[in-house]
């Protein structure tokens, strides 16, 4: 049942190289039938040619024989490439449409699920379907080889070729119950391969962290106690595919071992040729290679099974956040926000907000005050869509944001967070990611307001300088400015600072705020800080404690 669920789901990206499999499918046919035809040629070799003394006949079978290798070769070497190009394809296909499906993923999936297990579906387990398809076909190969071998076998003796043919379904039927345990232990083989990628990532982003409260020790224990579990899950899934991959080659010694007796004696009294009994004996070494074949794939294929089941779960994530059927453009702000009597709860342990109730008008200068935990971020992320509320409604110039379009609600907005987030490319394309058709001159424009213009004509590369993994060319000033550039490039109606400047120096964020104060006069500002001193700067202030606003004014 795992394996026609496995077919079904490859099937939707196979599809559109669906001639691609099929002559590659006929390579494998061939193979196998030329590789059997060459078993049973040394029959007639024997029986027609040798015995007899025909030399023309044995030239002829020879020159045939010698042909067929030629084309063996071709075709095999075309089989090849194509196969190359099939396999990248389709894995590129599932990569693709799991990239895709996270793009459109709500917040609350990134909470839910590690960063390293995500990555660990693009990379191990795209790895598991991929070999699972190169061993495929070689499974064709092998059961084409079986089948073409079969036929054979019947036509030179029948009773012979029915005790191979039951032997030989048996090796086919007796790892299929194992096979189910196999798959069951290789996918929880695949969690726990996860939790250890997502366990190093951890460790290799918080090393500055663990460096300096010391805690080495703890991580490798930790760890190591990671790995051990990771032991015991591998060991039964290996063992349980090794099974599947041994049974079908210890019941064919024995359906071996019965033909070369039962064959031994029918040609000793003369009910069968040497000829035939030859060939017999050639076509089970090479059915015994077909099923050694046959059985080191099958591994591979569990294991592609159980890699296809976590991608599939990551496919079948639904979208907590989604635009209306009836959605509307949500036109340009003019008039207020306002919270209406909005609850929300990320979860039964960690909380959001209560009730609240808050109105912030067009070209106020908003600050949002609190402690930690307040329920300030929280606003954001109402406001800007990463989460719905579970009661009230948040209304945007009147119009419920659950109403409009998530792209016409965002593309209104510009948000500047404490922790920046830049992309390992140049700066001006950094700047360019807050509005994606801006001009050079518009990049140049919006670093000019944030104040980092004339940082940026100093450096060798200019706004061709890349900014490193996650900015760590810049200093943390530097990166807050480009990030404040890549909000005003798209010119927001509301420009949203989520704790902005607290991660600064005294000296760095008074710069900042008096930058952020000088532009933000023709628009909108929610500042989120936890201290009180920046609510001097507002035109009206709310102070939130336990998600619930406590003042207002």
């Amino acid at each position: 049942m795992n394996l026609i669920w496995f077919l079904k789901e490859l099937n939707k990206y196979i599809a559109p190289y669906r001639w691609l499999a099929i002559l590659l499918i006929a390579r494998s046919l061939f193979e196998a039938a030329f590789d059997s035809s060459i078993r049973i040629s040394l029959k007639f070799i024997i029986d027609a040619a040798i015995i007899p003394q025909n030399y023309s006949l044995l030239v002829l079978i020879l020159l045939l024989l010698g042909g067929g290798a030629i084309l063996f070769v071709f075709i095999g070497l075309l089989g090849d490439f194509w196969a190359t190009r099939f396999n990248i394809s389709v894995i590129n296909n599932i990569r693709y449409a799991m990239f895709s499906r996270l793009q459109t993923l709500s917040m609350e999936f990134f909470g839910r699920r590690s960063a390293g297990d995500i990555v660990n579906c693009f990379s191990a387990d795209t790895e598991q379907v991929e070999n699972s398809l190169s061993y495929g076909f070689i499974l064709v190969l092998e059961l084409g080889s079986i089948l073409f071998s079969a036929i054979f076998m019947f036509s030179l003796n029948w009773q012979l070729g029915l005790i191979s043919c039951i032997g030989l379904t048996l090796c086919v039927l007796a790892p299929a119950k194992i096979g189910q345990t196999a798959t069951e232990q290789n996918y929880k083989l695949r969690d726990k391969q996860g939790e250890i990628a997502n366990a190093i990532q951890e460790n290799i982003i918080s090393q500055s962290v663990i460096k300096l409260f010391g805690l080495q020790s703890r991580t490798i224990n930790h760890f190591n106690i990671n790995l051990r579990q990771l032991k015991k899950v591998y060991v039964k899934a290996k063992f349980s595919s090794y099974l599947v991959q041994r049974i079908p080659t210890l019941v064919f010694v024995f359906v071996q071992l019965a033909v070369i007796c039962i064959g031994a004696v029918m040609t000793y009294k003369n009910m069968i040729t040497v000829g035939t009994l030859a060939s017999f004996q050639v076509f089970l070494v090479g059915l015994n290679l077909n099923i050694l074949s046959f059985t080191f794939s099958l591994p591979y294929l569990i294991e592609g099974i159980a890699g296809m089941q976590r991608i599939n779960i990551l496919l079948a994530e639904i979208t907590q956040i989604q635009d209306a059927p009836d959605a509307i453009e949500l036109p340009h702000f003019t008039q207020e926000v306002r919270f209406d009597n909005v609850t929300f709860k990320y979860s039964s342990e960690r909380k959001g907000i209560d009730n609240l109730s808050l109105t912030i008008k067009q070209g106020d200068f908003a600050v949002i005050v609190g402690q930690s935990g307040s329920g300030k971020s929280t606003i954001v992320n109402l406001l800007t869509r990463l989460y719905d509320p579970e009661q009230g409604s948040i209304l945007f110039d009147g119009i419920d944001l659950r109403s409009c379009t998530q792209k016409s609600l965002r593309d209104q907005m510009g948000l500047v967070s404490q922790d920046v987030i830049l992309f390992n490319t140049s700066l001006r394309e950094n700047i360019r990611m807050g509005y994606l058709e801006a001009t050079d001159e518009e990049v140049e424009t919006a670093a000019k307001n944030a104040e980092i213009h004339d940082f940026i004509l100093t450096l060798p590369q200019g706004y061709d300088t890349p900014v490193g993994d996650r900015g760590g060319q810049l200093s943390g000033g530097q990166r807050q400015r480009i990030a404040l550039a890549r909000a005003l490039v798209r010119t927001p109606a509301i420009l949203i600072l989520d704790e902005a400047t607290s991660s600064l120096d005294p000296a760095t964020e008074g710069e900042i705020l008096a930058t952020i104060e000088r532009i933000t006069k023709e628009r909108t500002v929610i500042f989120i800080t936890h201290r009180m001193a920046h609510a001097l700067r507002a035109d009206v202030m709310f102070v939130m404690d336990k998600g619930t606003l406590v003042v207002s004014g």
